[in-house]
């Protein structure tokens, strides 16, 4: 009476023939073929003689057991538990014939971790069926690394699958930042969507556990959700995980046949293995390649308002962005063209706008070139800070070198515009010192980082008092400056505020100023 292998739950059971040497494992080529990621290619031998099972390890990276015990050669009678790393079976007898060693091996119930293949006529063969898919593994390689969108790589996988396996659907599924999976890419061979197409214990089995499944006779399978398989009639079934470089789960690449219990092969798994990492490495890169891309835009919208490194800084930073802010001292520098309204009307639309882009470039040059911050345009006039995000001890005297430089570049500009024949502009400055509100004001679709507060509406008044060429600045600022910048006491000049004592104003003197040219507005 011949032994047989079976499963604990005896839903899965194989027959050994007498006198026979069979080799259990993973490599399709075994006698024993044991679908399971725990199971080494080649991982034991086994040599029945009707009573006694006769089991020897052949190296395997798991261990081969007997009755809980780790063993490298010992023998098994009817009753014992055998298993093959993770995978477990129970020495027994059974009362059919006996089966030839040549033969089929015969299986009862589904073999999905246990099932017998004929061995290939020679070698050769082998070799032929290794080297077609080795190409079509290295042409899929190549195509996918050809691809630079994370849509078109999904579409292309779910192609490849069709392309390589006897799959009536194939879908791809990948993690979210909480691990969930969510069907990204789902289809038939016909091309036609389909609303349900992964059992959820599948995809849940296969990405937790970061092991792949070949399934035959699904609705027979006891680690499968009975119920959901057979609702979507699924006979066979491919799957496995894709996995990032730090061995983390990024997806789940399924494929099924909806006719066939033994669609696919030992063959197809090992093929689909080697396929899913090409195209996790594929989807990691793409991935990768979308965050540099966006941190790249967001860098480069923070560049139009800060410096450079500060930019860099803010963009580094991690977390959510929130609503919010806190209050601190800041310098804030208002700029106004005088007479601007005029001016414009009087040039045709382009040539206003050109002008004004080339005296906005000029005027931001100079506030970045010391370490400040651009808060808004508002029409022809900007704010500019200093003090936040970052704060320096000399904020007032970068503040006043920037406006100063301000008015230098802008009598550059104006002696070109008139060699050019283009109106002249000239520009008020005001700068004042006090605390505001600084922070993130808006709503959680569009924030905005600016500052709010008397300090602000200070320097705007201070700003619509000053002549062309002029630099106003608040007792707050002059009694901040650590450098000897002549100033000239504005008793005319009293900025209205809310609250407070009254505001001594000074017009700043500074060498590197020069006057406009004949003309100027």
């Amino acid at each position: 009476m011949p032994l047989i292998l079976a499963t604990p739950t005896g839903d899965r059971r194989f027959t050994l023939p007498d006198a026979s040497t069979l080799i259990v494992g993973r490599e399709g080529t075994c006698d024993v073929s044991v679908a399971d990621q725990g199971v080494s290619r080649r991982h034991a031998e086994l040599r029945s003689d009707g009573h006694t099972l006769h089991v020897r390890d052949l190296g395997s990276r798991n261990g081969t057991w007997l009755n809980g015990q780790r063993i490298e050669h010992s023998h098994a009678r009817v009753g014992d538990r055998v298993a093959f790393g993770p995978v477990e079976f129970t020495v027994a007898h059974v009362d059919v014939p006996r089966a030839s060693a040549t033969a089929p091996f015969a299986l009862d119930g589904a073999a999905t971790m246990v099932r017998e293949r004929r061995m290939p006529d020679a070698a050769d063969a082998v070799e032929a069926i290794a080297g077609r898919r080795l190409a079509q593994l290295v042409a899929i390689t190549q195509r996918l690394g050809a691809l630079d969108a994370l849509d078109a790589l999904l579409g292309r996988m779910l192609d490849d699958a069709f392309a390589a396996f006897a799959a009536d659907r194939a879908a791809v599924l990948l993690a979210d930042e909480d691990g969930e999976l969510t069907v990204r890419v789902a289809r038939g061979r016909d091309g036609s969507p389909i609303a349900r197409p992964v059992s959820r214990s599948i995809a849940r089995e296969v990405a937790d556990k970061q092991v792949s499944w070949l399934l035959h006779d699904a609705r027979q399978d006891a680690r499968v959700d009975g119920q959901s398989v057979t609702t979507q009639i699924v006979r066979s079934a491919l799957a496995a995980p894709l996995l990032g470089e730090d061995r983390r789960t990024l997806g789940v690449i399924y494929a099924d046949n909806l006719r066939d219990v033994r669609a696919f092969s030992e063959s197809d798994l090992d093929f689909l293995v080697a396929y899913a990492g090409v195209a996790a490495a594929a989807i990691e890169r793409e991935r990768n390649a979308t965050r540099l891309r966006e941190a790249a835009r967001v860098r480069e919208n923070f560049a139009r308002y800060f410096t450079p490194q500060l930019a860099a800084r803010i963009a580094g930073t991690t977390g959510a962005v929130a609503l919010g802010g806190e209050r601190r001292p800041v310098v804030v520098l208002f700029s106004d063209i005088r007479g601007f309204t005029a001016i414009a009307e009087s040039l045709p639309p382009d040539a206003m706008a050109a002008q004004l882009n080339e005296y906005f470039e000029a005027m931001v040059t100079c506030v970045f070139r010391h370490e400040g911050a651009l808060d808004k345009y508002i029409g022809d006039a900007l704010m500019a800070y200093w003090g936040a995000p970052e704060a320096h001890a000399d904020d007032a005297h970068r503040a006043v070198c920037a406006a100063a430089d301000m008015q230098t570049a802008l009598d550059a500009l104006n002696m070109r515009w008139a060699a050019e024949g283009r109106p002249v502009l000239t520009a008020g400055i005001g700068v004042h010192r006090g605390d505001v509100f600084v922070g993130n004001i808006g709503a959680s679709q569009r924030l905005e980082y600016t500052l709010i507060g008397d300090t602000v509406n200070v320097a705007s008044r201070l700003c619509s008092f000053a002549e062309g060429g002029e630099i106003l600045v608040s007792d707050a600022v002059r009694e901040s400056l650590d450098a000897p910048w002549r100033c000239t006491p504005r008793p005319d000049v009293s900025p209205t505020r809310h609250h407070g004592a009254a505001i001594g104003v000074h017009a700043v003197h500074a060498d590197a100023l020069q006057r406009s040219p004949e003309g100027a507005q």
